[in-house]
Protein backbone atom coordinates (compact mmCIF):
# COMPACT_ATOMS: atom_id res chain seq x y z
CA UNK A 1 0.00 0.00 0.00
CA UNK A 2 1.71 3.23 -1.13
CA UNK A 3 -0.24 6.16 -2.15
CA UNK A 4 -1.99 9.33 -1.71
CA UNK A 5 -5.13 8.34 -0.50
CA UNK A 6 -6.68 8.53 3.21
CA UNK A 7 -6.69 5.78 5.66
CA UNK A 8 -9.79 6.06 7.65
CA UNK A 9 -9.33 3.27 10.66
CA UNK A 10 -12.62 2.88 12.26
CA UNK A 11 -12.11 0.37 15.52
CA UNK A 12 -10.07 -3.01 14.19
CA UNK A 13 -6.73 -3.27 13.01
CA UNK A 14 -4.74 -2.50 10.11
CA UNK A 15 -1.46 -3.85 9.23
CA UNK A 16 -0.15 -1.69 6.92
CA UNK A 17 2.75 -4.03 6.60
CA UNK A 18 0.91 -6.78 4.47
CA UNK A 19 0.63 -4.48 1.55
CA UNK A 20 4.31 -3.05 1.73
CA UNK A 21 7.02 -4.26 -1.00
CA UNK A 22 8.96 -1.87 0.99
CA UNK A 23 9.94 -0.84 4.34
CA UNK A 24 8.99 2.11 3.47
CA UNK A 25 5.08 3.01 3.71
CA UNK A 26 3.11 5.91 2.23
CA UNK A 27 -0.30 6.77 2.08
CA UNK A 28 -2.25 10.60 1.53
CA UNK A 29 -3.60 11.00 5.11
CA UNK A 30 -4.59 8.77 8.47
CA UNK A 31 -7.42 9.30 10.47
CA UNK A 32 -9.79 7.23 12.39
CA UNK A 33 -9.85 5.43 16.31
CA UNK A 34 -8.46 1.60 15.05
CA UNK A 35 -5.04 0.25 15.19
CA UNK A 36 -2.16 0.56 12.73
CA UNK A 37 0.94 -1.77 13.09
CA UNK A 38 4.34 -0.73 11.48
CA UNK A 39 5.50 -4.58 12.17
CA UNK A 40 4.85 -7.66 10.89
CA UNK A 41 5.43 -11.15 11.89
CA UNK A 42 9.26 -11.96 12.33
CA UNK A 43 9.70 -8.38 13.27
CA UNK A 44 9.95 -6.83 9.98
CA UNK A 45 9.59 -3.02 11.14
CA UNK A 46 8.93 -0.42 8.67
CA UNK A 47 8.09 3.56 8.64
CA UNK A 48 4.97 5.03 7.67
CA UNK A 49 4.84 8.74 5.77
CA UNK A 50 1.87 10.66 6.03
CA UNK A 51 0.21 13.77 4.54
CA UNK A 52 1.29 13.04 0.85
CA UNK A 53 -2.66 14.51 -0.01
CA UNK A 54 -2.04 17.52 2.01
CA UNK A 55 -5.10 16.56 3.81
CA UNK A 56 -5.62 17.59 7.76
CA UNK A 57 -7.08 14.93 9.64
CA UNK A 58 -6.95 13.21 13.07
CA UNK A 59 -6.30 9.73 14.23
CA UNK A 60 -7.03 8.79 18.00
CA UNK A 61 -5.98 5.18 17.95
CA UNK A 62 -2.66 3.59 18.27
CA UNK A 63 0.41 3.26 16.01
CA UNK A 64 2.16 0.27 17.27
CA UNK A 65 6.36 -0.73 16.19
CA UNK A 66 7.52 -3.05 18.39
CA UNK A 67 9.77 -2.31 21.06
CA UNK A 68 9.65 1.42 19.58
CA UNK A 69 10.51 0.59 15.94
CA UNK A 70 9.02 2.70 12.81
CA UNK A 71 9.23 6.05 12.62
CA UNK A 72 6.63 8.23 11.56
CA UNK A 73 6.90 10.95 9.26
CA UNK A 74 4.80 13.87 8.43
CA UNK A 75 5.12 15.63 4.69
CA UNK A 76 2.84 17.83 3.22
CA UNK A 77 0.90 20.75 3.85
CA UNK A 78 -2.02 19.87 6.20
CA UNK A 79 -2.02 19.35 9.68
CA UNK A 80 -2.17 15.80 11.54
CA UNK A 81 -3.43 15.94 14.79
CA UNK A 82 -2.86 12.91 17.25
CA UNK A 83 -5.67 12.34 19.93
CA UNK A 84 -4.01 9.20 21.37
CA UNK A 85 -0.94 7.62 22.60
CA UNK A 86 1.48 5.72 20.03
CA UNK A 87 3.81 2.86 20.70
CA UNK A 88 6.18 3.52 17.97
CA UNK A 89 9.78 4.81 17.32
CA UNK A 90 10.64 8.48 16.53
CA UNK A 91 8.37 11.12 14.57
CA UNK A 92 9.84 13.30 11.88
CA UNK A 93 8.29 16.63 10.64
CA UNK A 94 9.18 17.82 6.83
CA UNK A 95 6.05 19.65 6.20
CA UNK A 96 2.70 20.65 7.55
CA UNK A 97 1.87 20.27 11.48
CA UNK A 98 1.75 17.86 14.33
CA UNK A 99 -0.49 18.70 17.05
CA UNK A 100 -0.88 16.61 19.98
CA UNK A 101 -3.74 16.00 21.65
CA UNK A 102 -3.60 12.98 23.81
CA UNK A 103 -4.15 13.40 27.71
CA UNK A 104 -1.64 10.13 28.89
CA UNK A 105 0.92 8.35 26.90
CA UNK A 106 3.14 10.03 24.05
CA UNK A 107 1.53 11.12 20.99
CA UNK A 108 4.18 10.80 19.12
CA UNK A 109 5.66 7.50 19.86
CA UNK A 110 8.66 6.85 22.19
CA UNK A 111 11.80 7.55 20.84
CA UNK A 112 12.63 11.55 19.39
CA UNK A 113 10.74 14.01 17.79
CA UNK A 114 12.55 15.89 14.68
CA UNK A 115 11.34 19.07 13.13
CA UNK A 116 12.98 19.97 10.00
CA UNK A 117 10.14 22.17 8.39
CA UNK A 118 6.71 22.78 9.71
CA UNK A 119 5.02 22.95 13.08
CA UNK A 120 4.58 20.56 16.25
CA UNK A 121 2.57 21.31 18.92
CA UNK A 122 -1.19 21.59 21.00
CA UNK A 123 -1.46 20.24 24.31
CA UNK A 124 -0.35 17.08 24.90
CA UNK A 125 2.01 15.08 25.77
CA UNK A 126 5.68 13.79 23.94
CA UNK A 127 7.82 11.19 25.31
CA UNK A 128 11.20 11.44 23.19
CA UNK A 129 13.70 14.11 23.01
CA UNK A 130 12.47 16.96 20.83
CA UNK A 131 14.75 19.24 17.94
CA UNK A 132 13.25 22.11 16.17
CA UNK A 133 14.83 23.27 13.25
CA UNK A 134 17.32 20.02 13.04
CA UNK A 135 17.42 21.29 8.73
CA UNK A 136 19.40 24.02 7.98
CA UNK A 137 17.61 27.34 6.53
CA UNK A 138 13.64 25.54 6.67
CA UNK A 139 11.05 27.23 8.99
CA UNK A 140 10.36 24.45 11.56
CA UNK A 141 8.18 26.23 14.58
CA UNK A 142 7.30 24.72 18.44
CA UNK A 143 3.92 26.21 19.19
CA UNK A 144 2.13 25.25 22.53
CA UNK A 145 -1.53 25.50 22.39
CA UNK A 146 -4.27 25.87 19.98
CA UNK A 147 -4.99 28.01 17.18
CA UNK A 148 -7.76 29.94 19.13
CA UNK A 149 -6.75 28.93 23.07
CA UNK A 150 -3.83 28.84 25.00
CA UNK A 151 -2.33 25.87 26.46
CA UNK A 152 0.69 23.85 27.54
CA UNK A 153 2.65 21.12 25.73
CA UNK A 154 4.47 18.14 28.07
CA UNK A 155 7.78 17.49 26.93
CA UNK A 156 8.90 14.30 29.25
CA UNK A 157 12.52 14.60 27.57
CA UNK A 158 14.27 17.70 26.78
CA UNK A 159 14.04 20.33 23.79
CA UNK A 160 16.84 21.70 21.51
CA UNK A 161 16.35 24.37 19.47
CA UNK A 162 18.58 25.11 16.42
CA UNK A 163 19.17 26.67 12.76
CA UNK A 164 15.80 28.82 12.06
CA UNK A 165 13.62 27.59 14.41
CA UNK A 166 11.02 29.99 15.78
CA UNK A 167 9.50 29.09 19.32
CA UNK A 168 5.63 30.75 18.59
CA UNK A 169 4.21 31.82 22.08
CA UNK A 170 1.03 33.85 23.07
CA UNK A 171 -0.18 35.43 26.71
CA UNK A 172 -3.15 36.96 27.54
CA UNK A 173 -2.61 39.93 30.12
CA UNK A 174 -6.26 39.85 30.56
CA UNK A 175 -6.90 36.41 31.70
CA UNK A 176 -2.89 36.36 33.49
CA UNK A 177 -2.66 32.84 31.52
CA UNK A 178 0.27 31.64 28.63
CA UNK A 179 1.11 29.17 26.57
CA UNK A 180 4.06 27.23 27.80
CA UNK A 181 6.10 24.25 26.82
CA UNK A 182 7.38 21.69 29.99
CA UNK A 183 10.56 20.53 29.32
CA UNK A 184 13.17 18.46 30.97
CA UNK A 185 15.99 19.92 29.74
CA UNK A 186 16.08 23.41 27.44
CA UNK A 187 18.87 23.95 24.69
CA UNK A 188 18.70 26.80 22.48
CA UNK A 189 21.41 26.65 20.17
CA UNK A 190 19.57 29.58 17.44
CA UNK A 191 16.61 30.51 16.93
CA UNK A 192 13.87 32.88 17.66
CA UNK A 193 10.78 33.98 19.35
CA UNK A 194 7.09 35.02 18.28
CA UNK A 195 5.62 36.36 21.37
CA UNK A 196 1.82 38.50 21.17
CA UNK A 197 -0.51 39.42 23.88
CA UNK A 198 -3.73 38.30 22.94
CA UNK A 199 -5.29 40.33 25.61
CA UNK A 200 -4.88 44.15 26.47
CA UNK A 201 -4.90 43.94 29.99
CA UNK A 202 -2.75 46.82 32.51
CA UNK A 203 -1.51 44.12 34.97
CA UNK A 204 0.51 45.10 38.46
CA UNK A 205 4.40 44.83 38.64
CA UNK A 206 5.55 41.55 39.58
CA UNK A 207 2.84 39.66 37.90
CA UNK A 208 5.25 36.66 35.95
CA UNK A 209 4.00 34.51 32.95
CA UNK A 210 6.29 31.25 32.67
CA UNK A 211 7.33 30.39 28.74
CA UNK A 212 9.37 27.62 28.99
CA UNK A 213 9.03 24.99 32.57
CA UNK A 214 12.49 23.94 33.04
CA UNK A 215 11.70 20.31 34.96
CA UNK A 216 15.28 19.80 34.78
CA UNK A 217 18.18 20.85 37.75
CA UNK A 218 20.37 22.14 34.78
CA UNK A 219 19.79 26.06 33.65
CA UNK A 220 18.25 26.49 30.54
CA UNK A 221 21.50 27.02 27.59
CA UNK A 222 21.68 30.21 25.49
CA UNK A 223 19.22 32.71 24.54
CA UNK A 224 16.72 33.27 21.65
CA UNK A 225 18.02 36.01 19.57
CA UNK A 226 15.69 38.40 19.33
CA UNK A 227 14.76 37.70 23.26
CA UNK A 228 17.94 38.10 25.41
CA UNK A 229 18.13 38.00 29.38
CA UNK A 230 17.34 40.56 31.54
CA UNK A 231 16.55 42.46 28.17
CA UNK A 232 12.79 44.44 28.03
CA UNK A 233 10.08 43.85 26.00
CA UNK A 234 6.92 45.26 26.18
CA UNK A 235 3.65 43.25 24.81
CA UNK A 236 -0.05 45.61 25.01
CA UNK A 237 0.08 48.36 27.40
CA UNK A 238 2.58 46.33 29.85
CA UNK A 239 6.52 45.98 29.68
CA UNK A 240 8.37 42.77 30.98
CA UNK A 241 11.44 41.56 32.19
CA UNK A 242 13.01 38.61 30.39
CA UNK A 243 14.32 36.10 32.51
CA UNK A 244 15.96 32.32 31.80
CA UNK A 245 16.65 32.07 35.23
CA UNK A 246 13.02 32.64 36.15
CA UNK A 247 10.70 30.62 38.37
CA UNK A 248 12.42 27.61 39.90
CA UNK A 249 15.73 28.77 39.02
CA UNK A 250 15.88 28.04 35.51
CA UNK A 251 12.68 28.71 33.61
CA UNK A 252 11.67 31.34 31.15
CA UNK A 253 9.93 34.04 32.42
CA UNK A 254 8.72 37.31 31.99
CA UNK A 255 7.73 39.71 34.69
CA UNK A 256 5.73 43.06 34.73
CA UNK A 257 7.67 46.00 35.50
CA UNK A 258 6.84 48.95 37.51
CA UNK A 259 5.33 51.73 35.09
Amino acid sequence: MNGNGTVSQTNGVLDLTQHAPTPTLAIGSLEGNGEVLLYSVGYQFHDLIVGGNNLSTTFGGVIHGFNGQGTLYKRGRGTLTLAGSNLHGGTVIDGGAVLTRNTAGSATGLGPVTVNRGKLGGTGIIAGAVTVGAKPGSPATLTPGNSSTLGTLTLQSSVTFSGTAIYDCAINSARIDSDKVIAQGVTIQSGQISLVDNGTGVLPAGTTFTLLDNTSAAPISGNFQNLLDQSTVTLSHNAYRVSYEGGDGNDLTLTVLSP
